[in-house]
């Protein structure tokens, strides 16, 4: 894809500047797509992916240490009820009304009493006292907002002296040499859909994403051309396809994220006033490492069997710098 589409559309469609909330996040009934183990699912031994989601529970627990925890940004509750069974309390945070009450929802359905949401405008300041957590995590969420050094100049301020960040964090690095644009077909619902295209700016570390929205299903849309060949054909094929949708469009929003490189990252932490900033390998990394090197039949049927595997090797490795994993570095800061 050149320019040339891009600018067709902030010509034809003249789309309004927002933020990643108002951009896709209100628009969303599970952010997950309801695939997350215990959360929407039972737990199933025999996946993979549900083993590092395991992993992924005891990465923040042993990472933070528990305690009272706030969860930055926890979309459908992830990894707020996941980790409240094992903390004093967690209280998820969200700059979108929709995810904080799709979180209450879950959180009732499942029962769960430790685990409270509460909303905070983007950009804002963080509806809690200083010095008021003993550990915090964010999965994927400080590059969401609109300004990623104050989100973490506000965790920060409200971890208690000594208490810990636990990150896991997507650089733009993994989207080079091929995904720099991609676009994305999101139903709304059933009738609507958003037409989303994104263009990856990787050493300036920022992100161009265009919203389109359309009176039409999700389905429709990814059978026309442009859609289906994106980035092997040329772009007018797309631009004939949006022309022909023209009847049916709704609106355009246009959305800018910063995804710093880890090295701006670490600059920032610094900066805020972070200490001891470790990037580690991930729970989720080592569960499934462990799963992959277990033969079928050896494997634990059961949650609790696979929680004393898992558990003691991830409280051993969330400590030791590992800074091969680049791409999805997961990375711990004391204050």
């Amino acid at each position: 894809m050149t320019r040339t589409i891009l600018d067709w559309i902030k010509k034809e469609m003249c789309p309004e500047m927002c933020d990643s909330t108002e951009f896709i996040y209100d628009h969303m009934d599970s952010q997950s797509g309801r695939i997350l183990p215990v959360i929407y699912q039972p737990f199933d031994p025999a996946k993979r992916m549900h083993w590092c989601d395991r992993g992924a529970c005891y990465d923040f627990l042993y990472a933070t240490g528990g305690g009272r925890l706030l969860d930055f940004g926890p979309g459908d509750g992830w990894p707020s009820l996941i980790t409240a069974p094992y903390t004093d309390e967690v209280v998820g945070v969200d700059a979108s009304r929709r995810r904080v009450e799709v979180c209450r929802e879950n959180a009732e359905r499942m029962g769960i009493k430790n685990v409270h949401f509460v909303h905070s405008p983007p950009g804002a300041r963080l509806p809690f006292d200083n010095n008021s957590f003993d550990g915090a995590t964010a999965a994927s969420s400080v590059e969401q907002t609109s300004d990623p050094h104050n989100a973490l100049n506000e965790i920060y301020r409200v971890l208690k002296p000594g208490g810990r960040l636990r990150m896991h964090y997507e650089t733009l690095e993994r989207y080079r040499d091929g995904k720099e644009q991609e676009i994305w077909v999101w139903p709304v619902n059933a009738s609507e859909s958003l037409v989303i295209i994104y263009n990856r700016y990787i050493d300036d570390e920022f992100v161009d994403q265009y919203a389109l929205r359309y009176s039409i299903t999700a389905a429709e849309i990814k059978k026309m051309p442009g859609v289906e060949k994106f980035g092997k054909a040329p772009a007018t094929v797309l631009m004939d396809d949006l022309e022909r949708l023209h009847d049916s469009f709704i609106g355009a929003k246009m959305c800018r994220t910063v995804h710093p490189s880890i090295e701006t990252l670490r600059g920032w932490m610094t900066d805020v006033g972070f200490s001891d900033i470790i990037q580690s390998r991930s729970g989720d990394d080592i569960a499934g490492d462990l799963f992959d090197n277990l033969e079928a039949e050896k494997r634990p049927v059961d949650i609790e069997s696979i929680d004393f595997l898992i558990h003691p090797l991830v409280k051993q490795a969330v400590d030791v710098e590992d800074t091969r994993f680049s791409e999805n570095p997961s990375i711990t800061a004391v204050k």
